[in-house]
């Protein structure tokens, strides 16, 4: 599996290990204390390790990753299990988290259907995710060259349409515009040369009003550095 041969690479990377959306995070709930928490498809378990709580608990499909966050943040029980049938039981935790991970998701709404089932009433769901705007296919196309995991980055209306039809209450969503290191992002998963001059050039094919909106940096015709859009949404039971 990709993801147990690239643990190292997620830990390290500053995609996860840093951002606007963890400061933002921690400006709310850095002062909040809770008594479980779960992060699910953790990686190395960089947002975990940002949660304030006395049980801290990890889920994620790559037993290597599970291995890493426990050991780099020292997080309390990984349990592998994919997102969309989380093994505890109902009213359980007053954090859920899940952060730069639901894009991989193939059933995203019984993903929030599970969350919705474990949280405790009065329970807050974080999710953190690129998105996209609506009709824009080029990103989602670029990332499934880079990574045949990717399903989809959805927008900010589906996503809240999806919390809310398990009857998660929007409590607050922030958009965040989050630079990419070219090079890191696109070797993360150590894919061959071939691939990552494809990706490049599936980057340097764009209409132009896309490169633009992507922010592409190009120096000497090499692509340096890409810009996305990342979403910090609170949901509430």
């Amino acid at each position: 599996m990709g993801f147990d041969s690239a643990s190292d690479n997620y830990l390290k990377s500053s995609d996860h290990r840093t951002g606007s959306d963890l400061e933002y995070f921690t400006d709310i709930f850095g002062s909040m204390r809770f008594e479980r928490s779960l992060d699910v498809a953790s990686a190395a378990g960089h947002f975990a390790n940002a949660f304030n709580a006395d049980i801290k608990i990890t889920t994620d499909l790559s037993l290597n990753m599970l291995k890493k966050g426990r050991e780099a943040f020292g997080l309390d029980a990984p349990v592998l299990a994919q997102a969309q049938y989380l093994p505890f039981l109902s009213d359980t935790f007053d954090l859920v988290g899940c952060r730069i991970a639901m894009h991989h998701f193939r059933c995203p709404c019984m993903f929030f259907g599970e969350v919705a089932r474990i949280l405790k009433k009065g329970g807050y769901f974080i999710l953190i995710d690129s998105i996209v705007d609506d009709g824009d296919e080029h990103l989602n196309a670029i990332e499934l060259m880079r990574d045949p995991t990717h399903i989809k980055s959805h927008t900010v209306e589906d996503i809240k349409g999806m919390a809310e039809a398990e009857g998660l209450t929007t409590y607050e969503a922030a958009i965040f515009p989050k630079r990419h290191d070219f090079r890191e992002w696109v070797t993360r998963l150590n894919p061959s040369e071939e691939v990552c001059s494809q990706v490049e050039n599936m980057f340097q094919n764009l209409p132009e009003d896309y490169a633009e909106r992507y922010r592409l940096e190009i120096k000497e015709g090499r692509l340096i550095s890409y810009t996305d859009k990342k979403a910090l949404f609170i949901f509430k039971k």
